[in-house]
């Protein structure tokens, strides 16, 4: 099964090391655990999902093979649903930062620790998506991304007086859980609407109702709850960002990568799929991105096991684990 590492620094090597858990990173994990290898998924934000997650997970999209006019974070769910049988690492709040040689392939690092691995596979869409910074607000505590990172003492005492600001998607998911953690919430924004699935903005009524979230929409520039907060939670969308990446010896063209048709860099054992690749061009589609994912990974896996043809047969003709 899919789990969340806590493995320490300087961690065992894994087969295939996929930087960035969007659509992606997900398929090419399990099209890799599909042929036997090891993975290890590094994902910079707290949540795995990429774009999907971050930026519109209730937006329904239509370009999904068999999955007509789903729910961005639906299809997220689903992917991780498919990675079920298998035991995946997934590392999240890790940016990676440096690639360097070892032994017999790479070794990826971050702020956290150091991950050696056969091969690698960049599926780093526009690269990570890290919250706006939010405005200063003197003696309250803020959390600037939802879901919050492990340690940040975010889920106060039952009881606790949450302010959260913003109208993405995140902003209601958050006040809805506080709410539900009773938490007392004020959810505000400067415009008049607020974002999320028809449940989520459904419950996020009901509970308006019952007393249990104070909403203020549009909200003026100076509104602030009567009663002052113990937590600021702030949600104003991400920012993508490139720059950890770009120094790594990659013969970048602009926010590219050139790779071959395997999706091989310039760099033996280091691949790419998704939005990062020159391959697809301006064409960043979900289900180019799908297709980079299974002929990386199947590629990445001839390369760290010669012995597995590059091709992987009918999945009809495997038994998943358990």
């Amino acid at each position: 099964m899919s789990r969340l590492s806590r493995t320490p620094p300087n961690a065992a090597p894994s087969d295939l090391l996929i930087v960035g858990a969007g659509p992606a990173g997900l398929y090419a994990a399990f099209y890799a655990a599909l042929r036997g290898l090891s993975v290890r998924l590094l994902e910079a934000r707290p949540e795995p999902g990429g774009q999907l997650a971050a930026l519109y997970p209730d937006k329904k999209i239509y370009d999904v093979p068999a999955a007509p006019a789903a729910y961005a974070g639906e299809v997220v769910d689903r992917l991780l649903r498919q990675l079920g049988p298998f035991d995946i690492e997934l590392r999240l709040n890790e940016l990676a930062l440096s690639l360097t040689p070892d032994g017999r392939g790479w070794r990826v690092g971050t702020l956290r620790g150091s991950y050696p691995a056969g091969a690698v596979i960049l599926a780093a869409g526009m690269g990570a998506l890290l919250p706006r910074a939010a405005p200063a607000l003197p003696g309250v505590p803020t959390l600037s991304d939802w879901p919050p990172a492990p340690g940040s003492g975010s889920f106060l005492v039952a009881g606790a007086r949450v302010w959260v600001q913003g109208g993405v998607p995140q902003a209601t998911r958050a006040a809805l859980e506080l709410a539900e953690a009773g938490r007392q919430v004020t959810l505000s924004h400067r415009r008049a609407l607020f974002r999320g699935t028809p449940a989520q903005l459904e419950r996020l009524e009901t509970l308006r109702r019952a007393g249990q979230i104070e909403l203020h929409a549009p909200a003026t520039a100076d509104f602030a709850p009567a009663v002052p907060p113990e937590l600021r939670v702030h949600l104003n969308g991400y920012l993508p960002d490139l720059s950890p990446l770009l120094g790594w010896p990659l013969g970048w063209q602009g926010e590219y990568l050139p790779a071959d048709a395997g999706g091989q860099t310039c760099l033996p054992g280091v691949y790419v799929a998704g939005d990062l690749s020159r391959a697809g061009g301006d064409f960043k589609l979900i289900a180019l991105a799908f297709a980079q994912a299974a002929i990386t990974a199947n590629h990445a896996a001839h390369h760290v096991r010669p012995d597995l043809s590059v091709k992987p047969g009918h999945s009809s003709d495997r038994r998943l684990p358990g």
